[in-house]
């Protein structure tokens, strides 16, 4: 819903409403009145510390500037030509390491994470004001109680359920799209909410006055303003002037983490892993495997297994497209073939028959001196170690007495 069509709806509910609002105060009042449900002390995304300092140590050494553009396509030209299957070393760093550019993104996606049921409860809640069932008791009751539940900041809180109380349906749906920055632009929601509820920030100054991509120096701009008894019309200007510094150097310097040459090189790094993944998968038909004794398939799902492990620090929007697109391709083909339990159990005892062994070997093992190969080895083993991952005990204890049972013979 644009704004515009926003204030309209308001305009035309706040005359249906204030005709209900006769006998209904004393139940808000009685809400407002009524303890809250405990909500503990976490109300904000807190950065880690020892984050914040390497965000400014790499600000300090210049890694968070706004590149040119045209210095960004200077270095992806010369990063396409580099031969990424030749630098495993550099492959590795690129998906396990941290640097400060990565560390802005995958933090900055943990704080979207955690503000983003409580956005999504403000917009509810003003979809719900904003709709017919608000004419009715029952309506009016499940607001009440989506607002006690639902809104976090304590000062947001008593000012709706104080516009509630009043009925004032059109103060209520302004001020929670102003806090949340509900289909309005973040610089002219932190000025409007503020300069009605001085002292007061909306969602999104709030978590900038967190955050460590913008300096102290605007913080403490921004703090003049707020501290002030008031903001005077003379004033708004400069007010205006100070949210939007602070803003730009927050997109500026997620901008430079985002187009980092590091960023861009695990970008590339992922696309090549998916070609090569899949030139593999149309040749073998199925998914690198590491029981195998192929080198060159061993060294591929060592490199996928590495990518696999080290997920959690790669979980940020520059990155995922790529990561989804190379799991894409590795589900397309076909897993290695498991035996079900009571069949394996059956080649194993027809295995120890067989070679006299105790357990089958890898495919990256080799037959010592004097030991007999066995043909089913490759699907033994990989069966033998599923069944052992799904119920190491059980299945531990079936081989020790089909061992048992024939080293008596």
């Amino acid at each position: 819903m644009k704004t515009n069509s926003l204030l309209k709806t308001m305009f035309l509910l706040i005359a249906c409403l204030g005709m209900h609002a006769i006998g209904y105060g004393q139940g808000a009042k009685a809400l407002l009145e009524a303890p809250r449900v405990p909500k503990g002390t976490i109300q904000r995304f807190v950065f880690p510390q020892s984050s914040v300092n390497r965000i400014r140590q790499g600000i300090a050494a210049g890694k968070l500037d706004q590149v040119a553009a045209e210095q960004i396509l200077k270095k992806q030209a010369a990063a396409a030509d580099f031969n990424l299957q030749s630098n495993a070393l550099l492959n590795k760093s690129l998906v396990a390491g941290l640097p400060v550019e990565k560390e802005v993104l995958v933090l900055k996606s943990i704080e979207e994470k955690f503000y983003a049921p409580e956005i999504d409860a403000g917009r509810a809640i003003r979809n719900q004001i904003l709709s017919k069932k608000m004419l009715t008791p029952m309506g009016r009751n499940e607001v009440a109680q989506a607002i006690t539940a639902s809104i976090k900041n304590n000062t947001l809180y008593h000012i709706l359920m104080e516009e509630f109380d009043r009925f004032d349906i059109g103060s209520m749906a302004l001020d929670l799209t102003d806090y949340f920055c509900l289909d309005k632009p973040f610089e002219q929601a932190a000025f409007d909410y503020t300069v009605r509820h001085p002292h007061q920030m909306n969602l999104n100054m709030r978590r900038l006055m967190y955050n460590p991509l913008v300096d102290d120096g605007i913080k403490n701009r921004l703090r003049f303003f707020l501290e002030s008894p008031s903001i005077t019309p003379d004033q708004f200007g400069q007010f205006r002037m100070a949210i939007r510094s602070a803003h730009l150097q927050y997109k500026q310097r997620l901008a430079a983490a985002q187009n980092s040459d590091i960023i861009q090189a695990q970008i590339r790094y992922y696309q090549d892993l998916t070609t090569r993944l899949s030139d593999f998968i149309v040749e073998n038909h199925h998914q690198p495997e590491w029981n195998t004794a192929s080198i060159k398939e061993q060294e591929l799902f060592d490199e996928l297994d590495w990518v696999k492990a080290n997920d959690a620090t790669n979980q940020f929007p520059q990155i995922l497209p790529y990561r989804q697109a190379l799991q894409a391709v590795w589900d397309s083909a076909p897993a290695p073939t498991i035996l079900p339990l009571e069949e394996t159990l059956a080649l194993f005892e027809q295995f120890v028959v067989t070679t006299g062994r105790q357990y089958p070997m890898s495919q990256r093992e080799k037959l010592k001196k004097g030991q007999i190969a066995f043909k089913q080895e490759k699907i033994l083993w990989d069966s033998l170690s599923f069944w052992r991952i799904q119920d190491e005990s059980s299945t531990y204890s079936a081989l020790t007495q089909i061992i048992s049972k024939h080293s008596s013979n």
